[in-house]
């Protein structure tokens, strides 16, 4: 058997870098169709929370019950903002609409305040099923996974975030341990 041996010029470091999990087209001048996004993990997400949203309303209604009603509130509130986002996607509205706007930011804070008010809504709609049916109960486990969708909706969007601000306001030395 042989060994190898292997000098400090030999061995030689690469850097690597992370990009975001979405990188958006180049800016265009106007609104253009843009299926590339629903390819991605992100977009795959999107479409996974609009099916289980519908999963959400369809047994989930009629609402019987306060609970019920405040889960249905949600699951439709949820089910139009992140139509919207897909339209958005969709239809490359970031870059056709020239406006100071963080979209990424405020997807991120869309996506992470919808996974919040998820969890209290099914806590909600399992406290109140008085009735116990069982398309109620079926809402509640729906809506429990259509909240770890959006909360990984969330952690995906916060990736982003972070690799496209390096530089950001939480990275400072206040959020660092004391020597």
């Amino acid at each position: 058997m042989m060994a190898e041996t292997h000098t400090k010029s030999d061995v030689s470091t690469t850097s690597t870098t992370t990009s975001p999990t979405y990188a958006a087209p180049q800016k265009s001048s106007g609104i253009s169709l843009c299926l590339q996004y629903f390819k991605t993990g992100p977009g795959i997400v999107k479409l996974v929370e609009l099916f289980l949203g519908i999963l959400c309303m369809a047994c989930a209604a009629p609402a019987w019950t306060k609970g019920t009603h405040w889960f249905l509130f949600v699951v439709v509130t949820a089910f139009v903002s992140t139509s919207i986002w897909c339209f958005v996607y969709l239809l490359n509205l970031r870059n056709a609409i020239n406006l100071p706007i963080d979209w990424l930011l405020t997807e991120l804070f869309n996506t992470a305040i919808t996974t919040l008010l998820y969890l209290i809504a099914v806590i909600v709609q399992f406290c109140s099923i008085e009735l116990a049916t069982q398309r109620n109960i079926a809402a509640g486990v729906f809506g429990v996974f259509n909240m770890l969708t959006y909360a990984i909706g969330s952690f995906y969007l916060y990736r982003d975030w972070k690799d496209s601000h390096p530089h950001s306001s939480f990275s400072g030395s206040v959020l660092k341990g004391n020597p």
